[in-house]
């Protein structure tokens, strides 16, 4: 089993709210609140961020619903009402879009968890995984060794689905060979934190005694570290968080389209990569069938990566990425205790040097972080409440090009009869 050496969060205080940076339900963290707000329902978090276009598909709300009453449409992927809402407000306090400052809650996670000095790493995998993964396979090749160690039950990482061209689905890996197959990076979120119960299921594992590896960009990172920090249960089973540096995930029929107008045709992309600000697209023998400004797919994106700030993903144990190492490196942050352990535990399968912090990775980061704050309708603020009530919301997103939109026709219906 990895080592956690996480903090012991204290349970709230049933007479009142905790004091801010402490444990508990991240709504009772809001300065002057004296009583817990009325309910938010499911359709609330609908029309501010997901009819907004603003959701990030990262599942934190489906994740923290415990009546599980939100699925995921597997059509339009994104959260969806799938029986009744009990308005226990529960996916609004988890979204990093809307009830949860995640700047602030990645600052008490940083001051609780890090290391006083997290190190940096030029890694690249030590056998068949530096083939089969992203820059040089460090990520496949931890994971791997961490699996056959016994260290980790498994790891919930992305595959191609076989729905479609470049289309990623979540996936329980329990073998090298699972990993091998998964490896490389898509570019589209699967939404594998909601998922996890599914997953296991279908492997017939327990959660309460599964020890597992949670890989996702940032914002999933920060939805299952809010999980773990405020609610405990739900991440159990998360034992390890790598998170994938990353500035913005494709929206995946428009990435697709965006393709087609470049005269490229999706089916033959084997494989994409975003290096120095430039997408490549590669056929299955490695040719290069598409070169071209990343800002080139920008319309691809999903609208709310830009309210993000976080590029490194400082909440997760481990950080990778491919900024500021050569060509078939990794970089690698090792951010926490349970990070570090991870780490020299797999060392046999990794070549590794240690790096200073590359001037490279420090820009990008300023310069997401400023992208974010001249996004953001709300005040980007490191140091508020963790916690975002609806009105708050509404306040500073009303009347912006970002304000909530009412629920589609369509969906009214079911919402009348489940709400």
């Amino acid at each position: 089993m990895v080592a956690d050496n996480r903090p012991s969060i204290p349970e709230p205080d049933s007479t009142g709210p905790e004091p801010k940076g402490a444990g508990g339900d991240p709504r009772e963290l809001n300065d002057d609140v004296t009583e817990p707000p009325g309910k938010i329902w499911f359709r609330d978090l609908d029309e501010a961020v997901i009819e907004a276009d603003r959701c990030i598909q990262c599942a934190s709300c489906v994740a923290a619903c415990p009546s599980d009453s939100i699925g995921i449409d597997e059509a339009e992927h994104r959260p969806t009402l799938v029986k009744m809402c009990t308005g226990c407000s529960r996916c609004w306090d988890f979204c990093p879009r809307s009830g949860l400052r995640y700047e602030r809650h990645l600052e008490l996670a940083v001051e609780e968890r890090a290391l006083e000095e997290p190190a940096t790493y030029a890694a690249r995998a030590d056998g068949d995984a530096a083939a089969a993964g992203q820059d040089g396979g460090a990520v496949t090749a931890l994971l791997a060794e961490l699996i056959e160690s016994g260290d980790l039950d498994g790891a919930v990482v992305a595959r191609e689905s076989d729905s479609g061209p470049l289309r990623g689905e979540p996936f329980l890996a329990t073998s090298r060979e699972d990993l091998l197959e998964a490896g490389g990076s898509i570019y589209n979120q699967t939404m594998g934190l909601g998922r996890i119960d599914d997953l296991l299921a279908e492997e017939g594992l327990d959660p309460a005694e599964t020890d597992l590896a949670l890989v996702g960009t940032p914002c999933v990172i920060q939805g299952a570290t809010a999980l773990d920090r405020y609610d405990h249960e739900p991440a159990d089973p998360i034992a390890l968080t790598v998170a994938l540096m990353c500035t913005r995930s494709f929206e995946h029929g428009r990435l697709v389209s965006r393709l087609e107008r470049f005269d490229v045709d999706p089916e033959r992309v084997d494989k994409l990569d975003i290096t120095a600000g430039v997408l490549y697209a590669f056929d299955e023998s490695g040719d290069v069938l598409l070169e071209a400004d990343v800002d080139e797919f920008d319309a691809a994106g999903l609208r709310g990566c830009s309210e993000c700030a976080d590029f490194v993903g400082a909440g997760a144990d481990i950080s990778a990425g491919n900024v500021g190492t050569e060509d078939g490196e990794t970089t690698v942050v090792v951010r926490t205790e349970t990070g570090r352990n991870a780490w020299e535990s797999a060392a046999d399968g990794l070549e590794t040097t240690a790096i200073d912090r590359p001037d490279t990775l420090e820009r990008l980061a300023d310069w997401n972080r400023r992208r974010a704050e001249s996004t953001l309708p709300r005040a980007y603020d490191p140091e508020g409440s963790v916690g975002i009530s609806y009105e708050a919301h509404r306040e500073a997103y009303d009347g912006t090009d970002r304000e909530p939109q009412p629920l589609n026709p369509a969906r009214v219906h079911q919402y009348e009869e489940w709400c």
